[in-house]
């Protein structure tokens, strides 16, 4: 049976910030209509059963239907959460379609996100023990929560920090990973 090790109310914190829209005291970088691009490089950490952190490479699609609220596809790939074993590889690749809420802040612009989407695990094992159990190759369904900020550096440019918890079904490790990216605007108004 699976452990988690944070709170059910974040979620609820989270899902009632989604819900309620913010004060307009400033302007979000989100522009309503508009599509944005994100390569980003990080790292994963947190592993379920404590399996190591790895390098994280990626891109996100993301369509702001609205100054505050958008809508991103994303695809991320861990190369190995047990990088420290030299006889065992286990990367992850992540597919996931997430709502993103920015909040008005002055000059940066925060935001939460909450989305869904399949994770697939592979584990190679060089020299496998004969009476080892080993986890197999699986594609899940997952979740992940978290957030970031957004900070314009030019009219076609923004810097992206971007930290999220990744939730699988079943077998493959739940992680979290953390990035920094730079986004920019496909299509503007």
């Amino acid at each position: 049976m699976r452990s988690y090790s944070y709170s059910g109310s974040f979620l609820f914190v989270l899902a009632m910030l989604l819900t309620f829209p913010a004060a307009s005291l400033a302007q979000s970088v989100a522009e309503p209509k508009t599509w944005t691009v994100t390569p980003f490089l990080g790292g994963s950490f947190g592993t379920s059963n404590d399996l190591g952190s790895s390098l994280t490479l990626g891109a996100g699609v993301e369509y702001d239907v609205t100054a505050n609220l958008g809508f991103e596809a994303e695809l991320g790939y861990v190369f190995d959460v047990v990088g420290d074993d030299a006889n065992a590889d286990w990367s992850l690749t992540t597919f996931s379609a997430n709502a993103i809420y920015h909040f008005d802040v002055p000059r940066v612009t925060p935001y939460a996100t909450l989305g869904l989407g399949v994770e697939r695990s592979n584990l190679t094992i060089d020299d496998p023990d004969i009476l080892a159990l080993y986890p197999p190759d699986s594609n899940e369904i997952t979740y992940n929560f978290g957030g970031g900020v957004k900070y314009p550096l030019s009219d076609r440019f923004l810097a992206r920090a971007d930290l999220r918890r990744f939730q699988a079904t079943d077998l493959a490790p739940d992680h979290w990973r953390v990035y920094a990216g730079l986004t920019w605007w496909i299509t503007r108004r």
